[in-house]
């Protein structure tokens, strides 16, 4: 230990690493005092701790925006294991969904979950999203998700968005008629939307394959009607599956997720019901088009849509569609980075940078001077292949089982305090986030 800070101003220098942002990369040591960052510097200042970084990438904590960690009500996750199956993939904040049981769509249930992860002692920075529903509006002004005011008002938005399902998935949260969709976008400030269209998943009920059953043209047809309500930056799309979809909502955010982005539908085949989805897994054609997307600026931010289900229930008569993903997000998309698909300052801005800006989350994603302390380590040279028995899921499975990927986490930091470290976690306690930078 070097020095003698007072208590609560400690200092941890993090010496030696490359520092990347959304803006480049450089040889930078890093200050943080306080759980936050003071300086980026080349010299070597005293310090109370001192962790080296030497051949390691320091990246931002990665702000992934759209997970189900399941409670309250469901059992395929908690929070225990979610948070650090997140810390051990890079992951330092998370906006959790609302199709839990019950559904988050009150202000009391949106309080009574506050309560439940906080005293569950999470280990990573967390909000939710609010759900919406058809006569909820008053709700949602009083949680402070309205554009209109509310007297009195609350300190801030309780939730990062307003979430809409447009199409029916896990839980019974769905909206489908024009005008419901409407009423809503008047009253938010910003939706959250699955955007597949109940009305085309019900005219292919009868097909056998699930992705018959959902074809692209839901998500089409979902967009178009997204188009006649919402104004730009008022909408944020989740998990576009291909390079149309993307060009349709432009005037909307635009989220991938790393099954679309790495698996097609031969995954089916492969590991049936386990790569079954919603929106499903397209063909080849469509993810190669989703990547040509991506590198051209038209998706906006990587959700995991961490949406595990256990084993039980995927090898049932009729099984849920979702798999986890929060742990290998980071780590695919840095693999893609080392193979040269795409470069790692845009793997920070999709994950760490633009989720926080696009929900205005207070101090999350960027390395700089002010900005909260979670942080990444990441060594570009560790390789190993991706095992379900190493990962921290509570439903013990992935759809990348075997895939050898290069560059994982070694350690993770919330608010400048190590949380993970080479495979061993530390009593870190996460916090709610803030909304409104």
């Amino acid at each position: 230990m070097l020095g003698t800070a007072p208590p609560g101003e400690e200092s941890l220098l993090i010496k030696g690493g490359t520092v990347v942002t959304r803006l480049g990369r450089e040889r930078a040591n890093v200050l943080i005092r306080g759980g936050r960052i003071e300086i980026l510097t080349t010299s070597s200042p005293n310090s109370d701790e001192v962790i080296d970084a030497t051949g390691l990438l320091v990246m931002p904590g990665v702000v992934d925006p759209h997970v189900h960690f399941r409670q309250p009500g469901m059992h395929s996750e908690d929070w225990e294991n979610g948070s650090r199956a997140a810390l051990a993939g890079g992951v330092t904040t998370v906006l959790d969904m609302p199709n839990t049981c019950p559904p988050t769509t009150t202000l009391q249930l949106l309080l009574d979950k506050f309560r439940m992860v906080d005293s569950s002692s999470p280990l990573v920075n967390y909000g939710f999203h609010f759900g919406a529903t058809p006569t909820n509006a008053e709700e949602i002004r009083a949680a402070g998700l309205s554009t209109g005011a509310l007297l009195p008002p609350p300190p801030g938005p309780l939730a990062a968005s307003v979430k809409v399902f447009m199409g029916s998935s896990t839980g019974d949260l769905l909206i489908t008629e024009l005008t419901d969709l409407r009423n809503v976008a008047r009253t938010s400030r910003i939706m959250t939307v699955h955007a597949e269209d109940e009305a085309v998943i019900r005219m292919h009920a009868s097909e056998q394959d699930h992705a018959l059953r959902r074809p692209k043209r839901a998500a089409l047809a979902a967009i178009r009607k997204l188009l006649s309500v919402g104004r730009a930056g008022s909408i944020y799309v989740c998990h576009v599956t291909s390079y149309e979809e993307a060009e349709l909502a432009s005037p909307f955010y635009r989220e991938a997720t790393p099954h679309h982005l790495f698996l097609n539908s031969e995954a089916m085949r492969e590991i049936g019901a386990y790569a079954k989805v919603n929106p499903p897994l397209r063909a080849e054609p469509d993810r190669a088009s989703l990547w040509r997307a991506l590198l051209e600026g038209k998706i906006d931010a990587i959700g995991s849509d961490h949406a595990p289900h256990l084993r039980s229930e995927k090898e049932s008569a009729d099984p849920p569609s979702g798999v986890p993903g929060v742990e290998t997000s980071l780590p695919l998309m840095v693999d893609a980075s080392m193979k040269g698909l795409i470069r790692l300052e845009e793997v920070v801005r999709l994950m760490s940078y633009s989720p926080a800006k696009i929900f205005r989350i207070r101090g999350k994603g960027d390395i700089a001077p002010g900005k909260d302390a979670d942080l990444v380590l990441v060594d570009p040279k560790l390789e190993r292949k991706v095992d379900p028995d190493a990962l921290h899921y509570k439903c013990g499975w992935t759809p990348y089982d075997g895939m050898a990927l290069r560059g994982w986490p070694v350690v993770t930091l919330v608010g400048g305090s190590v949380a993970y470290k080479e495979g061993e976690f530390y009593p870190v306690k996460g916090s709610a986030v803030r909304y409104g930078i």
